[in-house]
């Protein structure tokens, strides 16, 4: 009940350096997914829905705390279609040399995120930097919206970073919809990817899958999931009407200000932005799912069963079998992103992704 279950390939990537199967590697070298590893939420937060609330009200607690001690410097980052990314950096002594982690986020998500904040105390620890890359972090310069499958914003800034740092080996971290952006892209770019491993932490995996599950959550709990995805993309458009307005596109405001699904906005402002046919075909287009089989550096994936968003029936678990670079980590518990473990509510995710990237950049970094 309380056992980390690891899902992969009888026989995983095999190390140059070292010689030792990915899995080995992992089952060796990161007591958090060892055979004998548990996971035990919290009593204090019990159930998928108390690990969800209680890891995003401790954003709020990380916001308040930055704004006396800030850990982050902001580069605000000129994209080659004019556009404009934020990048939060935290730089590490010697930081020319060490390695650079690069934070993708949730739809929402900031530099202030709980679960942010705790895995960037740890690589502090082990002499890493970090940088969160958000493009909701600086005002939109380009009619184009983000949505959720848009790799290219990653893509342009990981090369500049390799251009600009080229000693320093890069690792992905990404967390919910960056969780699906960042897989897309590591599947996307195969043999040429440039990081050296990468994490994903509560993955959607099919994102038309996931948003019609949202917005059939009426009289369920889910259902203020939905609303606040919901709000947040509303308040997105109002705060950049201007500029999306001013492409040659066919957007009815009223129906996009009054959607009442995530499904129905995407309908009428995403998917027209972007030049789709229909929400359907941007979502399954922008779906990380179908890229796993293409990755080609270790990267692992962290679930839990209870996550009431990323629900367990769209794990693709025969991708994990099928393709020798990827292991999955199941929690029975843990909500989305929440990880809150101990007798008092302890933040327990930063020690596997801590664990596991010390142990690629031991084994498969060149």
């Amino acid at each position: 009940m309380y056992q980390v279950s690891l899902v992969h390939a009888d026989e995983t990537h095999v190390s140059s350096k070292s010689k030792t199967q990915l899995a080995d590697v992992v089952l060796k070298e990161c007591p958090s997914l060892a055979k004998t590893a548990t996971f035990r939420q919290s009593p204090l937060v019990p159930g998928g829905h108390a690990q969800t609330i209680y890891a995003f009200l401790g954003y709020y607690a990380y916001y308040a705390h930055s704004l006396v001690r800030p850990k982050f410097t902001r580069e605000n980052f000129r994209l080659s279609d004019g556009g404009t990314v934020a990048l939060d950096w935290a730089l590490c002594d010697n930081h020319t040399e060490r390695p650079i982690v690069t934070i993708l986020s949730g739809v929402t998500g900031t530099s202030c995120d709980f679960y942010v904040r705790r895995c960037y105390k740890e690589f502090a620890k082990l002499g890493y930097s970090t940088v969160v890359i958000h493009s909701g972090g600086s005002k939109l310069t380009t009619p184009l919206p983000f949505h959720c499958g848009f790799t290219d914003d990653y893509k342009e800034v990981v090369a500049d970073i390799h251009t600009r740092l080229p000693q320093c080996p890069l690792l992905g971290l990404s967390f919910s919809l960056g969780a699906n952006i960042m897989t897309k892209y590591v599947g996307e770019e195969g043999d040429n990817c440039p990081l050296a491993a990468a994490i994903a932490v509560g993955n959607p995996y099919d994102m038309y899958e996931v948003i019609k599950h949202l917005d059939s959550q009426r009289f369920s709990p889910t259902r203020m999931y939905d609303i606040a995805i919901l709000n947040f993309l509303k308040t997105a458009f109002r705060a950049d009407q201007g500029t999306i307005t001013s492409a040659p596109v066919d957007f009815n405001v009223k129906r996009i200000s009054q959607s009442s699904s995530i499904m129905e906005f995407t309908e009428e402002m995403t998917r027209k932005a972007f030049g789709y046919q229909s929400a359907k075909h941007l979502l399954d287009d922008s779906s990380c799912g179908p890229h796993l089989k293409n990755i080609r550096i270790p990267m692992l994936f962290l679930n839990s069963l209870d996550d009431p968003i990323c629900i367990e029936r769209l794990i693709p678990f025969e991708e994990f079998v099928g393709n020798p670079y990827l292991v999955l980590a199941l929690t029975a518990h843990g909500g989305h992103i929440g990880y809150m473990g101990g007798s008092w509510p302890t933040s327990w995710v930063e020690q596997p992704v801590s664990q596991f990237f010390a142990a690629m950049l031991k084994h498969y970094d060149d």
